[in-house]
C-alpha cells in the first residue's frame, strides 16, 4: 500500500493510505476540482469549487471573540523579548523593519521590533474578522498584509493599521503559506488540496497550478513558499522532498532533492538578494543556504546567540541590513543570523 502526504487541522503534515476507495475519499476530502476566491465570503462557508470546508467547531468548543488591532510605534522598556508567543509558525518583515509573526498556538498576528519587543498585534481563535484558527503563513506586500489562516481553510488579507480587508473562500483546504511577487499576484500553497493557488492582490481572479502527485509541477503536501527578485516561484514540497522552481507565470522550471525533511516536517522558505535559498528543517532543527542549483553552502543549528534551533520553521530574510530571522517554534521566539555582506 502506498501513502500520501496531507495535512492535519493543526497544521501539520501526516500521511494517509491510498488506494481503491482510499483514494476517492481523500479526492472528495481534499476538493481538487477548482477553487474559488473572494473579497468578502464568511470563513468556512461552502465553496463553489468543490473543496471541503473548515471543520466544523465541537459542541464544547468556545471560540472567543478575538481581539482588534493594538498597535504601537515602540515597544516598552524592559520586556522579555518575543513575548506571549505560543508555538509561532512564520514570519515577515515590513519596509519599517517591523517583524510581523504568525502565532499559531495563539491563533493571532503579533508584531516586533528586530530586538524583539512587543508591537502589539491582534487576532484569537474563532472564525470573525479578526479571528484565527491556527495560521500557518504570512506575507507583506506594500500596505497588505496576507495571513494563511489555515483551520478556517482560507486566506486573509488585512492593512497594516489593522484593517480587515478580506478573505479567500473554502475552496482553499489548510493552506500553508502564501508570498507575493512584485506585481502583487498572491501565491498560496493548497496544502490539502496538493496544489499552488494564484489570486490576484485582492483575492480574486485565481488560478490553479499543479496537481497531486509526484511528476514535474505535481506536489504533495507544500508547505513554504517564497518569491525571488527574479520572480521565480521556490515552493517546498515536502511530501516529495524536493524544492521545485516555478517561473513567474507558473510553469515549470526545476527541481531538486533536498537532504532532510523526515515525515511530520514543515518546511519553509525564503530567497535571498542574489536567489539562494534558506530552507527550514523542522526535524532536523537546521536551516540551511542552498545555491541556485540547490547545493548546500551552509547549514546553522543555532542562532547568532549560540542557542539551538528548536523546530525551526519560518525563515524571514533582511536583505538590506543581512540578517536571517528563524521562528523558532518550540522555543516561542526568534533567532538571528547575521548573514555576510
Amino acid at each position: 500500500m502506498t501513502s500520501r502526504t496531507c495535512a492535519d487541522p493543526r497544521g501539520r503534515p501526516h500521511r494517509l493510505p491510498v488506494g481503491g476507495v482510499g483514494v476517492a475519499l481523500l479526492f472528495a476530502a481534499a476538493g481538487l476540482l477548482g477553487v474559488s476566491c473572494g473579497r468578502k465570503e464568511t470563513a468556512g462557508a461552502p465553496g463553489t469549487g468543490g473543496g471541503a470546508p473548515a471543520p466544523a467547531a465541537k459542541p464544547t468548543e468556545t471560540l472567543p471573540v478575538a481581539a482588534g488591532p493594538s498597535i504601537q510605534a515602540a515597544a516598552a522598556g524592559n520586556q522579555t523579548p518575543w513575548a506571549g508567543l505560543k508555538s509561532p509558525s512564520d514570519a515577515s518583515l515590513d519596509e519599517k523593519g517591523r517583524l510581523w509573526v504568525v502565532d499559531q498556538g495563539g491563533s493571532a498576528l503579533r508584531i516586533f521590533d528586530g530586538n524583539g519587543g512587543s508591537l502589539g498585534g491582534w487576532g484569537g481563535r474563532g472564525t470573525g474578522e479578526y479571528a484565527m484558527k491556527d495560521p500557518s503563513g504570512i506575507a507583506i506586500h506594500g500596505d497588505n498584509v496576507y495571513v494563511a489562516d489555515t483551520y478556517n481553510t482560507g486566506v486573509e488579507v488585512f492593512s497594516q493599521a489593522g484593517q480587515w480587508k478580506g478573505k479567500s473562500s473554502a475552496g482553499l483546504y489548510n493552506p500553508h503559506d502564501v508570498a507575493v511577487g512584485a506585481d502583487g499576484q498572491v501565491w498560496i500553497t493548497d496544502t490539502g488540496n496538493g496544489r499552488i493557488v494564484v489570486c490576484g492582490a485582492d483575492l480574486g481572479s485565481p488560478r490553479s497550478v499543479g496537481k497531486q502527485g509526484a511528476g514535474p509541477e505535481e506536489f504533495s503536501a507544500p508547505i513554504g513558499i517564497a518569491i525571488g527578485p527574479s520572480g521565480d516561484v521556490y515552493v517546498a514540497d515536502a511530501g516529495n522532498g524536493r524544492v521545485q522552481v516555478l517561473n513567474p507565470n507558473g510553469d515549470f522550471k526545476g527541481r531538486w532533492k533536498f537532504n532532510g525533511w523526515g515525515q511530520n516536517a514543515e518546511p519553509y522558505i525564503d530567497v535571498d538578494r542574489d536567489e539562494t535559498l534558506f530552507v527550514s528543517d523542522s526535524v532536523a532543527n537546521v536551516v540551511v543556504h542552498l545555491d541556485r542549483g540547490g547545493r548546500e553552502l551552509h547549514r546553522w543549528e543555532a542562532g547568532g546567540d549560540g542557542k539551538k534551533l528548536l523546530r525551526p520553521r519560518g525563515v524571514t530574510v533582511d536583505r538590506k541590513n543581512r540578517v536571517l530571522y528563524v521562528v523558532n517554534t518550540d522555543a516561542n521566539a526568534l533567532s538571528r543570523i547575521r548573514l555576510e555582506k
